[in-house]
């Protein structure tokens, strides 16, 4: 697929920023016209994002996760202090750690001509967000509903539903998307396997479409996080699908 995502130079606050979705590759993810994340520096503030000018036909979201600060003596590959590992479970630490700002993520979305909610905005954090919890995953629900539990955002015209998923170490996670919804994944912790045989792996950075049908995940020993977004598009256009006999599609940079 030739849609790609964008790393945009750290500045400010931010560590690292990704555009995902903007204006020259809108039109494939309707009713999604803009998609941004960043993980945060410890500089950053809450006070530093910027609202959008109001749009009569769109609707913004930000979100902001928080995390905690890995154990001092906990280094990456690069021999780097890390500050992700503490934010998809499964770590065990003596002295509890502290919570920080970990990720930020901008949304905007297409709205029906004339329908409620134009030019609304949400702004969320992560531990103010209704929680589901399973037998192996944490389920934030933004928008729609899981489970028996209405999100933040409790209906929306499109259908929209978007969710913030841990899944634990060894634990699964699935859920049934609608034939005619563009369905979206960005996975940003830990490894994520797809599949019933859970043979399609993808870990942090991993911007994903979804076909409709049962969407199964699970992870092993990392554990893993990520955001799923799905609505109808506007247009009333079928999302494009996936190549023949495959269910996720990584949208390459």
């Amino acid at each position: 697929m030739r849609s790609g995502w964008w790393e945009v130079p750290a500045a400010g606050p931010c560590m690292v920023s990704r555009r995902l979705i903007d204006r020259h590759n809108q039109r494939s993810f309707d009713p999604f016209s803009w998609l941004a994340v960043c993980y945060c520096s410890p500089e950053f503030d809450r006070g530093d994002i910027i609202p959008p000018p109001e749009q009569e036909n769109r609707e913004t979201l930000n979100y902001l996760v928080t995390g905690l600060v890995d154990p001092p003596d906990l280094e990456d590959e690069r021999g780097q202090k890390g500050r992700w590992v503490g934010m998809v479970g499964g770590l065990v630490q003596s002295v509890p750690s502290q919570s920080v700002y970990v990720l930020n993520m901008e949304l905007w979305m297409a709205t029906l001509p004339g329908a409620e909610g134009g030019g609304k905005r949400w702004e969320f954090e992560s531990e103010q967000v209704p929680l589901v919890r399973t037998s192996g995953a944490q389920v934030r629900v933004l928008c729609g509903k899981y489970g028996t539990r209405e999100g933040a955002i409790s209906s929306h015209p499109l259908g929209t539903t978007i969710l913030d998923v841990t899944l634990c170490p060894g634990g699964s996670f699935d859920y049934l998307i609608s034939e005619e919804n563009t369905c979206l994944l960005y996975v940003f912790g830990g490894k994520v396997f797809f599949g019933k045989d859970a043979k399609e792996c993808y870990g942090k950075d991993s911007f994903l479409r979804v076909c409709g049908g049962k969407l199964l995940t699970a992870s092993f020993e990392t554990g893993g996080r990520f955001l799923l977004f799905s609505a109808r598009p506007v247009a009333h256009v079928k999302p494009l699908v996936c190549p023949a006999n495959d269910s996720v599609c990584r949208i390459k940079k």
